[in-house]
C-alpha cells in the first residue's frame, strides 16, 4: 500500500521547497513489543510494519519530503478487532487489567491519526505512536497460558465456522 501511495504522493507537487510534503500512516499493534501466547504470526507481521514505517520515513523523508508514521492501537471498544480478539468470556475483566481502567474509544485513534498527519505533527517522522492507555507496559500477562490456549482455539473455531461471504469491514 505504501508503494502504491508513493506514486500519488510524488505527483502531489510536494517538493523540497514546499512547507509540507505528503504523509503515510500505518496501523500496527503492540503484541511484538513484549510477547503474547500463540501470537507469533501477528507479532512478526506487526514488527515488519513498524520496520517498514521507520525505513520508509528515512528514505522517503529524504527523497520526497514524505513523512511515514504509525499508530499502535490497544483495545478499542466497538470495533471488529475487539469482538474477534476479546471474546465475551473475558470482556468483562478487560477493564480491570487496563492501567487506566478503561477501554479506548475510536475517537482516541482518530485524534492520534489527526495529529500525525496534520501540521501539528509536521516534525514527527518514523514514529509509531502507541495509543493503548499504557497496556503494553503492564506485565505479567493476566491470563494463564492454558486459558489463552483454550480461548485461541475457541476463537479460531468460531472464525472457521462463520460462513464465507461479503466482508463486514467498512474500510
Amino acid at each position: 500500500m505504501c508503494h502504491e501511495a508513493l506514486k500519488y504522493l510524488k505527483k502531489g507537487g510536494h517538493g523540497r521547497n514546499s512547507s509540507r510534503g505528503g504523509s503515510i500512516l500505518n496501523i500496527t499493534a503492540t503484541l511484538h513489543y513484549t510477547a503474547s501466547w500463540y501470537q507469533i504470526h501477528v507479532a512478526a507481521a506487526k514488527a515488519a510494519v513498524d520496520s517498514i514505517t521507520r525505513n520508509l520515513a528515512l528514505e522517503w523523508g529524504t527523497d520526497y519530503d514524505i513523512r511515514v508514521n504509525g499508530i499502535a492501537p490497544g483495545p478499542i471498544g466497538d470495533t471488529p478487532g475487539m469482538s474477534k480478539l476479546v471474546p465475551d468470556e473475558i470482556k468483562s475483566k478487560t477493564r480491570e487489567v487496563m492501567p487506566l481502567y478503561k477501554i479506548g474509544e475510536k475517537w482516541d485513534i482518530a485524534m492520534a491519526a489527526l495529529y500525525l498527519v496534520s501540521d501539528a505533527g509536521k516534525y514527527v517522522n518514523g514514529t509509531t505512536l502507541v495509543v493503548d492507555g499504557g497496556l503494553w507496559l503492564s506485565q505479567p500477562r493476566h491470563i494463564p497460558k492454558e486459558g489463552v490456549k483454550k480461548l485461541s482455539r475457541d476463537i479460531e473455531k468460531r472464525s472457521r465456522d462463520k460462513p464465507v461471504g461479503v466482508p463486514t469491514s467498512k474500510l
